[in-house]
């Protein structure tokens, strides 16, 4: 994660490294191997965040606000 990456960038990179990981292994096309990706349950969930309301937010900043989330609700 990079230090101004949004939401939106951070999900999208992640589900293209796991295409291109996919690609390595399976021999497939990047657009074959990403499609893969997407139809998995941490696909989906990956994209939703890419195009959810947070997705403009700063990802180090979102991901300091669920921890704080996290932990108040264990309290």
């Amino acid at each position: 994660m990079k230090a101004q990456q949004t939401v939106s960038e951070m999900a999208l990179e992640v589900l293209v490294r796991q295409a291109k990981a996919s690609v390595g292994r399976s021999g497939r096309s990047l657009d074959e191997a990403l499609e893969e990706v997407l139809d998995t349950r941490a696909g989906e969930k990956l994209s939703e965040l890419a195009t959810g309301p947070h997705r403009n937010e700063k990802a180090a900043e979102w991901q300091a606000a669920l921890l704080k989330d996290r932990v108040e609700r264990r309290q």
